[in-house]
């Protein structure tokens, strides 16, 4: 459980370490680069400079502006971070792990802006209303003496699973841009407090390992906790809870998943880990969905009904003449002795094994689901 942070000064530091590594990608944008990480194999953090490719920027000179978080892994998902081997008797700190978007400032045209993982989002933009010209000069200041100040921005808007009640930036860290050590505790606190911005919350937990796993299990209301050591070793744990709620928000966040769930009638099993602003666009989306198969249901039974005495070539040439696709079909098995209702959700059900599919049968429910702020997709929380 050891940890050595790679001197970094220069994108050519880093470039030979990711040549190859379809898993990394060099983004070249407007005045920086980003290196990042796009999925993991298992050796993509067997080395200590991609370890570091999670957001790292550097400036038009190839030189380095910004140093976020390297990779860190949950409990247990590495060998040197299992319950066995997290010795909390080490000094550290334990951070409450907040479910929000990491952020940190960087100079680029002479003008100190905020960045995520993958430099200037949406997300980075709606943190910079807490960009005052105090934070700027306290960021600028920071920056160019060496240090990166890494931020968690949580926001009623920049919601993941927890709710935040009003727009806030919190202090992580400052980290060395260059060699990658942590500044101590007190002093981002200090630094903290100087911006104008609370730190991240510190918590005390047992110093057994297995006891404070049993303790992360079960908490509820917050994400769970960051674990950084002397030398910068981080690992995180993550409460049941959360873990719950954020993989039921990851599916209901695809229209595919909760429109399967609504025709299978299964959303009994879901709603138990939703908040209500999700629980009640699900519940639109639920009525809207089966008015449209009720309504299709209606219109397939009336053509079939119409054509009950003609012969197959009649039905299919003069009365579905000018209905769509997926209606024909439907009719077809409808006249076979199919009921009208079945039918509808054997397609549906047919059509969520992607977005495309639920576009394609879209015309036999007739409704479109929009997801609690659809602009803020879960995986950014990786």
């Amino acid at each position: 459980m050891t940890y050595t942070p790679a001197r970094i000064e220069h994108i050519n530091d880093v470039l030979p370490h990711v040549e190859g590594r379809q898993e990394f990608g060099v983004h070249h944008k407007d005045g920086y680069s980003v290196i990042d990480y796009h999925y993991v194999l298992p050796d993509s953090f067997d080395n200590q400079y991609r370890l570091e490719c999670r957001g790292l920027k550097f400036g038009k000179d190839g030189c380095v502006l910004a140093r976020p978080f390297q990779k860190f892994f949950n409990v247990g998902e590495k060998p040197d971070a299992t319950g066995e081997n997290l010795d909390l008797t080490q000094p550290h700190v334990v951070m409450e792990k907040m479910d929000g978007s990491m952020i940190h400032p960087a100079i680029v045209d002479g003008q100190v802006c905020f960045m995520t993982r993958m430099g200037r989002t949406d997300v980075a933009r709606k943190a910079e209303r807490h960009l005052t010209p105090t934070l700027a000069e306290k960021c600028r200041v920071n920056l160019e003496a060496g240090w990166t100040p890494i931020f968690e921005f949580t926001a009623p808007d920049n919601r993941i699973v927890i709710q935040y009640p009003e727009s806030r930036l919190t202090l992580l860290a400052l980290r060395s841009t260059i060699h990658g050590y942590y500044s101590w505790q007190a002093t981002a606190e200090i630094a903290a407090k100087g911006m104008g911005i609370e730190p991240v919350p510190i918590h005390t937990v047992p110093r057994d390992a297995h006891a404070f796993l049993d303790h992360v299990r079960a908490i509820k209301g917050m994400e769970g906790f960051v674990i950084r050591f002397a030398d910068g070793f981080m690992v995180k744990a993550k409460g049941e809870d959360y873990v719950l709620k954020h993989r039921a928000k990851e599916s209901i966040l695809q229209e595919k998943n909760v429109l399967a769930l609504i025709v299978r009638d299964e959303l009994d099993d879901v709603f138990p880990l939703l908040d209500n602003q999700d629980r009640t666009n699900v519940e639109r989306y639920r009525a809207d969905v089966l008015a449209g198969i009720a309504e299709a249901a209606d219109i397939v039974s009336r053509v079939v009904d119409a054509g009950k005495e003609a012969d197959q070539k009649t039905f299919a040439t003069v009365l579905l003449a000018g209905v769509i696709p997926q209606v024909r079909s439907l009719a077809f098995q409808v006249r076979a002795g199919t009921q009208p209702r079945d039918a509808i959700v054997t397609s549906i059900i047919k059509g969520c094994g992607s977005a495309t599919g639920v576009d394609h049968v879209r015309p036999l429910f007739d409704a479109v689901f929009h997801a609690a702020n659809d602009n803020n997709k879960v995986a950014n929380c990786a």
